[in-house]
């Protein structure tokens, strides 16, 4: 079964078959993303990439607890004022 082709302008990626994921830059492999969304293969492959490749930025955790707090106060006081 033939793959359809990429979009034209899809950078260096010209094939009709599926690239190979570790080869292609980070920017092509989220365009082919994009573009195939129903390739878990493809998908799994760019997360990986955007756990461990740098210049990435990554955020984690939610609100501190001062932060968390503070909008508890807000809400109640909100409740309050309705």
């Amino acid at each position: 079964m033939e793959l359809p082709s990429l979009p034209t302008g899809y950078g260096s990626l010209t094939m009709t078959q599926k690239p190979d994921f570790h080869a292609i830059s980070r920017k092509d492999l989220r365009r082919y993303v994009l573009t195939h969304r129903d390739d878990e293969e493809a998908l799994q492959i760019y997360m990986e990439r955007l756990k461990t490749e740098p210049g990435v930025i990554r955020q984690r955790g939610g609100l501190a607890e001062v932060d968390l707090a503070q909008l508890e106060q807000l809400i109640q006081n909100r409740a309050h004022r309705d």
